[in-house]
């Protein structure tokens, strides 16, 4: 079993008479990147800083090491656990290379000056973090994200195993919150353990091998991103409409959000079958989605962008087999879907010989509308029996045909239905 760097027990924060956490309980092993995420107010802060000590749990302990912090004096504290706070003014125009020395106290009498070692150390960091040009520069002088890079070069020149850093990416642009990350990152590789607060979800999802997310006064979740960063999770903690998918481009989890109803019971508006391919529903869905439909789309090939999206949004979705057409249950499963929905949309699709049942089950639906961006004679590879078909099936009294620009005035303007 890994030992633990830190574990905290059962411990609680008061801010003058307001409990905001309560009964809060984890252990971070050697190597983690932890970050502890929430809504403003939530505690992160709070947090960072009982488990420093610079602020008096109200119930509960924090051990380090299994040592407890109340029993440590502060420089052996200091030996183990480095903390960077949210907002550091530093004043006296001191350089970088003062700045990061200043990491070193540690390590000196009260009356010792440092070393040639301590020298060695704090410009070994500042070569790390890229800011040992900056070494004689005030640090009034610096750039935002230059003066931050300093900043964690002398929590690196503490050399503790343990380190804390509040919201070290506010105020950066994404270069910079981007390269801090990265640092951590690299430093965990390296057997450091780091305790982050951040306010990018995106970026902690990203980076952190584990977060912890903080709402209603305790953790409300706790383990490796894709299992924290959770659509009924965010709307817990941030009160948040979103869709968490993995990104196929980035590789990396992602998350989209959006102001409108949510998808309960109570809000979903009818359902809605979508005929698309090829990327040509995406955009249907996500207006769709975000409007409070009930969906399904089909049939698709599994590497289909229509069916990556589909998946990003939790929507049902019929996939036939790869590499080549329509097999009889997909195409059954289809038929099944457009006669139980309230509507059914036809995305301007491409037709071939492949996916001409597509187009034939439409005629099944309900209602229809149709999204026409192109003709249909631009449309068919079919050797004209897509055509034929489509121009029949616009004829019908249950079908409306429109841009997708129509379409989206329509979902716009519709309170209860398309």
């Amino acid at each position: 079993m890994m030992p633990s760097v830190l574990s905290v027990h059962d411990m609680s924060i008061t801010i003058g008479s307001k409990e905001i956490l309560h009964d809060i309980n984890f252990s971070v092993g050697p190597g983690e990147f932890v970050g502890i995420i929430g809504s403003n107010g939530v505690g992160k802060s709070s947090l960072l800083r009982c488990l420093r000590g610079f602020l008096s749990p109200t119930g509960g302990h924090v051990e380090i090491f299994g040592e407890r912090i109340a029993t440590m004096k502060d420089k052996t504290l200091a030996c183990k656990v480095a903390y960077m706070q949210q907002e550091v003014n530093v004043t006296f125009g001191f350089t970088g290379l003062e700045v990061v020395l200043a990491g070193r106290y540690p390590y000196l009498k009260w009356w010792q000056n440092e070393r040639q070692e301590d020298q060695k150390i704090a410009r070994h960091y500042m070569q790390f973090t890229g800011v040992e040009h900056l070494a004689h520069t005030p640090v009034n002088c610096m750039s935002g994200g230059e003066r931050q890079r300093v900043l964690l070069a002398k929590v690196l020149a503490q050399e503790t195993p343990l380190i804390f850093l509040d919201e070290p990416t506010a105020s950066l642009d994404l270069v910079y919150q981007e390269e801090i990350f990265r640092y951590c990152q690299l430093m965990c590789q390296q057997g450091k353990t780091v305790l982050i607060v951040a306010h990018d979800l995106k970026l902690a999802a990203k980076f952190c091998s584990r977060l912890i997310l903080l709402a209603d006064e305790g953790v409300i979740a706790d383990g490796p991103p894709e299992n924290v960063i959770t659509e009924e999770n965010l709307q817990a903690a941030y009160g948040l409409h979103a869709a968490v998918f993995m990104n196929m481009v980035t590789g990396n989890l992602d998350i989209h959000t959006y102001a409108g109803a949510t998808q309960s019971s109570e809000q979903q508006k009818g359902t809605v079958h979508i005929i698309g391919g090829g990327g040509a529903g995406g955009s249907i869905m996500r207006l769709l989605y975000e409007n409070g439909y009930r969906l399904t789309i089909g049939v698709l090939q599994p590497s289909d962008t229509d069916a990556h999206i589909a998946e990003a949004f939790g929507i049902s979705c019929i996939l036939s087999q790869p590499f080549c057409g329509m097999d009889a249950s997909a195409v059954q499963e289809n038929r099944t879907q457009v006669i139980k929905a309230d509507w059914v949309v036809l995305a301007n699709l491409c037709y071939g010989k492949q996916n001409i049942d597509n187009l034939q089950v439409a005629f099944e639906a309900k209602r229809l509308i149709v999204i026409e961006e192109t003709t249909i004679e631009e449309r068919d590879y079919s050797g004209g029996q897509a055509t034929e078909l489509y121009k029949e099936l616009c004829t019908r009294s249950n079908v409306e045909v429109m841009t997708y620009a129509q379409f989206v005035q329509r979902i716009e303007k519709s309170c209860c239905c398309i």
